[in-house]
């Protein structure tokens, strides 16, 4: 992690040098295009104490190509015959989400939401939105990630299923706009195997681009994710669900309320941990340090 470099994202809340880590409830689809569960959602993310809840916005039709939206999707986790009748069962609507938006902050706790699209950009626009997140599919699409950056909003990048070589070239472009950006390591598989995560490369990460680095989870369980933190990660996102069981691509890689819950104790605890790169006899030490050696 760079040596002082902190971002604001609201009034109240940064993330970087000296804050705590930044806690993402990712929601993304798991609301199975219910609004009812998707305040339940954020209802149980704030209860588990989470900074913020995240979303994902979609335009269909500019999302996907149409020969995608035309195939058959069939399966288990199926809402539809085609791709494109499962994603519109998913998708909220921009009267919904601005809805969700206000739900969340009354409950005080950040709403954000991933666009796929640069139609999806502006929508987020209209509602508002203090901060994106670009999803590992969209490292290399130039086009969107441009579009956020010149929103003047902060960004965090995942960085699943791509090079160093993608991911610097989508970092030089944000950087013609904005010094205000994390880096998250992802691995993009649901769930992803722990031999997979290769989390040694977060304080690579943080060494080759000089940039502020964070986490974005798809294995089973909490265990692995708030140990990030030690590794430099100052922002954690995790996929939660109601019930892991349910229906959808993402409920088996999310964590359920107890897991969310350890996620955001075990980071603190973690972060509280760290210290400082010196040798210090702490206050607790004194007493033990006199008895044994006399001063």
């Amino acid at each position: 992690m760079p040596a002082n470099q902190t971002i604001q994202i609201t009034a109240d809340r940064a993330i970087g040098t000296g804050q705590k880590p930044f806690i993402i409830s990712e929601i993304g689809n798991n609301h199975n295009g219910d609004i009812d569960n998707a305040r339940k959602l954020i209802d149980q993310s704030v209860r588990a104490g989470v900074d913020a809840v995240k979303f994902q916005t979609k335009d269909i039709e500019s999302a996907f190509s149409q020969e995608l939206l035309d195939a058959p999707y069939t399966g288990e986790n199926s809402f539809g015959a085609t791709y494109r009748e499962h994603k519109q069962v998913l998708e909220l609507s921009e009267e919904e989400t601005a809805e969700l938006k206000e739900y969340a902050i009354k409950q005080g706790v950040i709403f954000f939401s991933t666009p796929f699209d640069t139609i999806s950009v502006e929508m987020l626009e209209r509602i508002g939105q203090p901060i994106y997140k670009l999803a590992s599919f969209h490292v290399t699409d130039l086009e969107l990630i441009e579009a956020i950056v010149k929103t003047g909003k902060p960004l965090l990048m995942s960085s699943g299923m791509s090079t160093w070589e993608e991911v610097g070239a989508a970092v030089e472009l944000i950087r013609k706009y904005t010094e205000n950006f994390v880096v998250l390591q992802c691995t993009s598989a649901y769930p992803a195997d722990f031999v997979d995560l290769n989390i040694s490369a977060i304080p690579e990460i943080a060494r080759r681009f000089d940039c502020l680095v964070g986490y974005s989870g798809h294995e089973r369980g909490v265990g692995i994710s708030p140990g990030t933190v030690l590794l430099g990660a100052c922002v954690v996102e995790r996929h939660f669900t109601l019930d892991r069981t349910m229906k959808g691509p993402d409920h088996a890689a999310s964590l359920e309320f107890r897991g969310l819950d350890l996620l955001v104790k075990r980071a603190a605890r973690y972060y509280e941990a760290i210290g400082v790169p010196e040798k210090i006899v702490m206050d607790s030490e004194l007493a033990n340090r006199m008895k044994n050696r006399g001063y």
